[in-house]
């Protein structure tokens, strides 16, 4: 199954957020996905103005574990959970056994625990919004069993510090509680704005109210957040909390192993070429000597161009096979490991310009749905970008490095930066004039340009297609809205 959405990372940046599970124990997991950006061709982007080493450069992948799902009563009594694992460990540490190894799983405990917070915390802000808005012993109750997880973890705080242990051991779980502490304030202020806005109950308000103060407090407290009265725009408090964030949420993250595909097979083809083309270039040459014999003038020529002709030879026939196996192999692998370089999959992609017409009858039509004059591509025409991709997933490995054994899926992040689109783009604002009772009255309007988004996603449960409707001025992305298909 593939869980995938399409959102504004920046100005310039669409994300692509897909979720692939590994649905088999026993045999690998295959997804296959199709990504069809249309461009308008006065942009100018086309397979003359943008090549692959362009796309490449204007593209990012992340690759990581997805967090895996508790609520808050299982990681509070779950034995097998994180709160339980890492207090488990700490046992182990203060025994001062195994220090070395007992360290590394400690370090990742933590960062499994902030992850999963983290998880939790988000799929439960929208249900929240939902259900407690109406009744307050939701909200009240679910604040009461977070303050529990907080007060749990600031106890192994307290252990690990009184423990004579290396000053790297107090830092990563003072690390830990200064990020919980963090996303902690971060959806609570979601959910006390959506509070006041939908006029909850006075007791929610102040209940929430009176956690993120207490929140607060406390960092200020541990001095986690210290603010420079010089750093007028926040700039060291947001950038530590960024580097908290890629600290914590970093044991999910896999290794990447990048290379082209079909190098091997490439290279063989161009060695065939090259033997061919001696033989040819031989053969001329044992000919003419036999005719002509040895250090004569025809014989000459007949090697200068025998040489020639086998150069071009070897090149023609080199970019022959290339071309024709380019359908059978994709621009790049990448080998997906985890911190032990265990092989968790394997992705591979590709870049390429297709035209409307090799499209498929499902994509053309969902293409076609909507749009604002028929003349569309006979007149106007577009250029269409195809980003093809093919994830493996191996499950022997799967998850083995963090011993989680809810750990289901890896998501792949790809954001895309179309920044190069707006370098054709007209002046964001375009004055226009109409009339109006007479009177030529003139306006001023917003200029923009529609690129659309087609996926067909590829699973083990069938064929999907998703749209997006991407809306950009040459300032950049305005909004992305997601059309609704026919089936």
């Amino acid at each position: 199954m593939i869980q995938d959405n399409v959102k504004i990372h920046d100005n310039f940046s669409l994300e692509i957020k897909s979720i692939y599970e590994n649905v088999s124990e026993k045999k690998k997991t295959t997804y296959n996905t199709l990504t069809y950006l249309f461009t308008p061709n006065g942009l100018n982007i086309n397979n003359q103005t943008y090549p692959k080493s362009k796309f490449y450069n204007d593209v990012k992948v992340y690759i990581r574990y997805n967090a895996s799902e508790y609520t808050l009563d299982e990681i509070l009594s779950l034995k097998t959970g994180p709160l339980y694992q890492l207090i488990k460990i700490v046992k182990k540490i203060s025994v001062k056994k195994n220090f070395k190894k007992n360290k590394l799983e400690f370090e990742s405990r933590v960062k499994m625990l902030g992850a999963i917070l983290n998880n939790t915390l988000k799929i439960a802000t929208p249900f929240l919004k939902e259900k407690g808005t109406s009744n307050a012993a939701i909200s009240i109750e679910f604040f009461t069993k977070l303050k529990n997880v907080l007060d749990n973890y600031r106890n192994i705080v307290a252990t690990i510090e009184e423990l004579k242990i290396d000053e790297e051991i107090k830092n990563t779980i003072k690390y830990g509680d200064e990020y919980i502490s963090n996303i902690t304030n971060y959806y609570l202020i979601v959910l006390l704005e959506h509070y006041k806005i939908n006029s909850v109950e006075k007791e929610i308000l102040k209940e929430i109210i009176s956690f993120i103060k207490e929140e607060q407090a406390y960092r200020k407290t541990k001095n986690y957040d210290i603010i420079n009265n010089e750093d007028y725009f926040d700039e060291a408090l947001l950038h530590k909390r960024s580097q908290l964030k890629k600290f914590i949420e970093g044991v999910l993250f896999l290794d990447r192993d990048i290379r082209k595909d079909g190098a091997f097979f490439e290279q063989s083809v161009f060695a065939i070429a090259a033997g061919l083309a001696m033989v040819f270039s031989t053969g001329i040459a044992f000919y003419y000597q036999q005719v002509y014999g040895n250090f004569t003038l025809p014989f000459f020529i007949a090697l200068v161009v025998g040489y020639m002709l086998k150069d071009r030879i070897k090149a023609s026939i080199g970019l022959l096979f290339v071309s024709k196996a380019s359908s059978f192999f994709y621009d790049f692998k990448i080998k997906i490991k985890d911190s032990g370089n265990n092989l968790i999959g394997i992705i591979k992609e590709n870049f390429t310009f297709v035209p409307f017409n090799s499209l498929g009858p499902k994509v053309k039509k969902h293409r076609l749905k909507n749009k604002f004059v028929d003349a569309d591509y006979n007149f106007l025409g577009e250029q269409i970008i195809q980003y093809k991709k093919k994830i493996v997933i191996y499950p022997k490995k799967f998850g083995e490095e963090i011993s989680d054994n809810r750990l289901n899926s890896i998501v792949d992040i790809t954001r895309i930066n179309l920044y190069r689109f707006t370098t054709q783009m007209d002046d964001p604002k375009k004055e226009y004039s109409l009339l109006k009772k007479g009177k030529i009255i003139n306006r001023v309007g917003n200029k923009i340009y529609h690129i659309n988004l087609i996926q067909k996603l590829y699973s083990e449960k069938g064929v999907a297609f998703k749209r997006y409707l991407v809306i950009m001025n040459r300032k950049g992305i305005k909004r992305i809205e997601k059309v609704e298909l026919d089936h």
